[in-house]
């Protein structure tokens, strides 16, 4: 099925990048929507993101890390091993690759009939996520140190990143929302022993949720679900760039056909359903190993029964061959 109008609702990382591929395939593509409701944070994007997103957009630049701490579980030796990534400000880089989006996506704010509607903005209401877990995010000084640090405790893991200023990112993953966030991650911080590398307490904390969560919403005729509209990662795994710009990169595949629309729907709403088996499956490894408490107990069982419900969609949903074209497609398997 080959497309001739493309509606985009959502001008994210992923819907961003949906309508530049759609443009670029011919499509006569509609952008609706502006940036995400929520806010805006730093994206701390390895070196595989980094490689996509240029060969997507060209070249961006960021505040370069050249090193990555890390102390997980109770007893284990801290281990600082060369890891290249990039901070980039999303507000910043969202503002940038709109600047770049080719003059056939055009904006509007009602969607105008279309072949393909994709939605990149909107988390359907009805699918719980996997865990009840929440990340408490703030910012304090930080030396540049270009080294990223992540540590455990037992409540949490605690990660810092320095973002090139003066300031460092702090995130702390807790099973529990805390009564008091700020205290929380101040807490958390000196627990996790990276209290040398900070400063003085963060501010600007906020709560919010960080368990994954899949759509069961992915793929229909005539319309796709990308981003943040289909998926959500543990913190654990990054910042969920890269899955973002994979679902727009598979998205646009469908789009542009070249086998039976059922096909390559089956194929998108599948691939989708392994890449978050396998990310499930990383997430209890991780934790399994650094925490005995209740709480995250608590989190093990609810990922064990969505592992196995998704172990038995896999094997009842067996498909055929993977999509062709781009390269960087195979990335989600």
């Amino acid at each position: 099925m080959n497309a001739d109008r493309v509606v985009v609702h959502g001008a994210g990382l992923a819907g961003l990048t949906c309508a530049l591929l759609a443009a670029r395939d011919g499509c006569a593509v509609t952008l609706v929507g502006g940036e995400p409701a929520g806010p805006t944070t730093e994206l701390v994007l390895n070196e595989a993101t980094v490689a996509l997103l240029r060969e997507l957009w060209g070249d961006l630049d960021g505040y370069r890390l050249a090193g990555r701490w890390v102390r997980w579980g109770t007893g284990a030796t801290a281990v600082q091993t060369p890891s290249a990534a990039m901070v980039v400000d999303e507000q910043w880089l969202l503002a940038v690759l709109a600047e770049r989006l080719p003059p056939r996506v055009e904006r509007a704010g009602t969607p105008p009939p279309a072949d393909w509607t994709v939605q990149a903005s909107a988390r359907p209401a009805s699918n719980p996520p996997v865990g009840r877990r929440v990340a408490i995010t703030g910012y304090a000084p930080m030396l540049p140190t270009g080294v990223s640090r992540m540590a455990t405790t037992e409540r949490s893991w605690v990660h810092a990143v320095p973002l090139g200023d003066g300031r460092g990112l702090l995130r702390a993953v807790s099973p529990v929302p805390p009564d008091d966030p700020e205290g929380f991650l101040g807490d958390e911080i000196e627990a996790a022993g990276l209290g040398e590398w900070i400063a003085d307490r963060p501010e600007q904390v906020a709560v919010s949720p960080a368990a994954p969560w899949l759509s069961r919403q992915r793929a229909e005729p005539g319309r796709l679900h990308i981003g943040g509209a289909v998926l959500r990662l543990d913190p654990l795994s990054g910042s969920g760039a890269g899955h973002a710009l994979r679902t727009a990169v598979l998205a646009t595949a469908v789009i542009r056909g070249g086998r039976p629309a059922a096909d390559l729907l089956g194929d998108y709403h599948r691939r989708l359903g392994a890449a978050f088996h396998h990310h499930l499956i990383g997430c209890t490894a991780g934790y399994r190993t650094a925490f005995g408490s209740p709480e995250w107990a608590g989190e093990l069982n609810i990922t064990a029964t969505a592992l196995a419900g998704h172990a038995a969609q896999l094997h009842s949903q067996r498909s055929g061959p993977a999509f062709t074209g781009r390269r960087d497609v195979a990335a989600m398997t």
